[in-house]
């Protein structure tokens, strides 16, 4: 994994899970690449590589690419045919833009992921592509948020090895905690992000005392937390989650969202800095 520099802003981060279905990565890569794109005004694309599970789009345009009856609305975008670009000519900024969803008003443009229906072409292709197709798209389009296969799948253990950033998504079960440290931590470098997400401020095993516990590892720097939050979680099921963070963007402490909000700017902003981009004012 290489060290980005200071005050790069084309760069590729890693959301990825020790386990699936518990740590919420998909959900928190949602938020944190709303914010850093609606809030810190980056340039972003969103895309995933995985097969099953890649439940990316829905959240946003409610339909996803694998769908037999969302086809029509993915033909010609989306990572299948990004990919058939990119091995026909060098990738170029229009090339990129046509094969994704521009969201309107947050600077992030949706890359779809794969509507392909046999796994082991599509792992094939992206075993054989994807390292040298993130890195193209990160020449000449600002910051690249991938939502990869939890574990140790191959294609995810490849990718880490080539991250400018991985964001470890972890939950507050202790279990979960020993797994990672016992089987991974080895297996990454040094620049990682610890992000809890579903998290609960009144658990007994708190972000400040998981600090504490595993404090050699987990700092105040390197960590952070994506609440619970029903209305979130609605927008998800709803396929509304841009127009959430529109309206709850700037919303004030009096309302319900606000702590969300806060702690979701927060662990974004750690996230940008750590990935060594800059952010104005920050």
């Amino acid at each position: 994994m290489q060290k980005p520099g200071k005050g790069s802003n084309n760069l590729k981060i890693l959301f990825w899970s020790p386990v699936h279905g518990q740590t919420a990565t998909t959900s928190n890569i949602l938020a944190t690449s709303m914010v850093a794109g609606m809030y810190y005004r980056k340039k972003v694309v969103l895309t995933q590589t995985q097969f099953s599970f890649n439940n990316l789009e829905a959240p946003i345009v409610g339909a996803n690419a694998y769908n037999a009856a969302s086809k029509e609305f993915f033909r010609e975008i989306g990572i299948d045919t990004l990919i058939r670009c990119f091995k026909a000519a060098k990738l170029d900024k229009e090339t990129l833009e046509n094969c994704c969803i521009a969201l309107e008003n947050t600077n992030i443009l949706l890359l779809p992921g794969t509507s392909k229906t046999i796994k082991e072409s599509f792992e094939y292709e992206m075993e054989a592509v994807i390292v040298n197709l993130l890195k193209a798209m990160e020449a000449i389009y600002g910051v690249i948020f991938v939502d990869i296969c939890s574990g140790e799948n191959s294609l995810s253990m490849k990718l880490l090895e080539e991250a400018d950033l991985v964001v470890i998504n972890l939950s507050q079960n202790l279990s979960v905690l020993d797994l990672f440290f016992q089987q991974y931590k080895d297996k990454l470098s040094s620049n990682v992000f610890y992000l809890f997400g579903k998290y609960d401020c009144n658990s007994k095993y708190n972000i400040n005392n998981i600090r504490r516990k595993y404090r050699k590892m987990i700092t105040q720097k390197n960590s952070g937390v994506i609440p619970y939050h029903t209305g979130y979680m609605d927008a998800q099921t709803d396929g509304k989650v841009v127009e959430f963070f529109r309206d709850n963007l700037n919303c004030s402490k009096k309302d319900e969202a606000y702590y969300f909000m806060l702690k979701v700017k927060n662990a974004t902003e750690k996230i940008l800095k750590q990935a060594g981009i800059y952010i104005e004012g920050k």
